[in-house]
């Protein structure tokens, strides 16, 4: 399953990595997977500001992933 990163968690863990699908993950369990993975990055891994994406759609913590698609982690966005 590839991960892609933006903002933060991209300075800290580069634009995309690459993970074994482990069967009936949810996208919570990624995230505390990948922390455990990057420690230093967990903070921002497992912030609920911090929404995951798969195939352009915004997903809550307990959608199922399949193992074949690609998700997105998306820091809150600002602007002005």
């Amino acid at each position: 399953m590839r991960i892609g990163f933006f903002g933060r968690l991209r300075d800290a863990l580069g634009n995309e990595r690459e993970v074994a699908a482990e069967e009936g993950e949810t996208v919570a369990r990624l995230r505390i997977r990948l922390a455990g993975l990057h420690p230093w990055a967990a903070q921002d891994l497992l912030s609920p500001r911090v929404r995951a994406c798969v195939a352009d759609t915004i997903v809550g913590e307990d959608f199922l992933l399949g193992g074949h698609e690609r998700i997105e982690f998306l820091p809150p966005l600002s602007g002005g």
